[in-house]
């Protein structure tokens, strides 16, 4: 029996082929492709991580599709333990559920015990049941949609934060003697004026903050929606996109070489976000084949300094990414809510 349900589900699972998917690394059963994200978030942040993409989060309509995610989410997120988000919900205490996508709740999979009085349900990555936790704790979490669908990119809300800079130096210049001749008759009377050095003060842009040890001014921005800047070719380099970012307000996209440079971007980060949310830093993954990937600096500068969290880099992955935890995780995209950090010389 166990043997025809896995003959049935890899069947099921075989109708991919007939499917496409946005990208490589998502998966088809049923009707739907699912995007796994190893990002731990609060249940809003990861709905909203979805809804950016023009996904939901994930709609599970089916015990094989259960099972299914169960098994896969085990590879994904690297471990045969925990959970992680599903896109159903309920707005009170006791009330009906419903699924992010709108779709009718006919199927559920509860654990004994659950629902309980919490409103937001996680699958088990051990046996694909289904718990109900507060909105608050921080999982990792699946998205989906129908790839026959047209979907359209959420709206992304730009906030700007105005920091004052850190440190004012100020550049002299060389003192100027002016010399005034006045002729009269029968004399002529020479005065000689001394003008005190004029001074020059040097900041860090409007919104960048500055670190004195490289001599550096960083900001986080917005990703927002590829349809507002210029076309980049498919075959362009991994960052490219992002650098464009940075270009707009004349930076490029940040390398770290230090732990101190890092908690500088955990900062600036949470000063943004004001949540776990992750930004895109400028290290890139050279070869997708390589196991663990081979990971360089945007500028070409030495790779003197990695803080990847467990279970990354992940193959496959293209860009970095940090966020106010501050270790590293790797991802195939920049999300429009997320944040890319840029610089500027000093």
């Amino acid at each position: 029996m166990l043997m025809l349900l896995s003959v049935f589900v890899f069947g099921f699972v075989g109708l991919s082929e007939a499917a496409n998917c946005r990208y490589p690394h998502e998966k088809f059963i049923g009707t739907r492709c699912y995007s796994f994200v190893s990002k731990r978030h609060p249940y809003a942040a990861a709905e909203e991580y979805c809804h950016s993409h023009g996904y939901k989060l994930a709609t599970v309509d089916s015990a094989i599709t259960a099972n299914f995610l169960a098994s896969s989410a085990g590879t994904e997120f690297g471990s045969n333990n925990g959970q992680f988000w599903i896109g159903l919900s309920r707005k009170k205490d006791y009330t009906l559920f419903f699924w992010d996508d709108g779709t009718s709740v006919a199927y559920t999979n509860f654990e004994a015990g659950f629902p309980n009085t919490k409103d937001y349900v996680a699958e088990n990555v051990r046996n694909g049941r289904w718990q109900t936790h507060a909105q608050h704790i921080e999982l990792e979490f699946v998205c989906s949609y129908d790839p026959l669908a047209t979907t359209t990119l959420a709206p992304t809300t730009t906030v700007t934060t105005t920091r004052v800079p850190t440190t004012t130096t100020v550049k002299k210049t060389t003192p100027t003697t002016v010399t005034t001749v006045t002729t009269r008759k029968p004399t002529t009377v020479t005065t000689t004026t001394t003008i005190p050095p004029t001074t020059t003060p040097k900041a860090c842009p409007r919104g960048f903050t500055l670190f004195e040890a490289t001599q550096k001014c960083y900001i986080v921005l917005v990703y927002g929606n590829d349809s507002d800047f210029p076309d980049v070719p498919d075959d362009a380099p991994f960052l490219t996109r992002e650098n464009q970012r940075c270009a707009k307000y004349g930076a490029t996209i940040a390398t770290v070489h230090s732990s101190d440079l890092n908690d500088l971007f955990r900062s600036l980060i949470y000063d943004r976000f004001n949540d776990t949310r992750y930004a895109t830093i400028g290290l890139r993954n050279t070869d997708l084949k390589t196991l663990g990937g081979k990971w360089q600096w945007f500028d070409g500068s030495a790779t003197d300094y990695l803080n990847f969290g467990n279970m990354f880099p992940k193959t496959g992955d293209y860009i970095a990414q940090t966020s106010s935890q501050g270790f590293w995780v790797t991802y195939t995209h920049t999300a429009p809510n997320e944040g890319v950090v840029c610089s500027v010389d000093f």
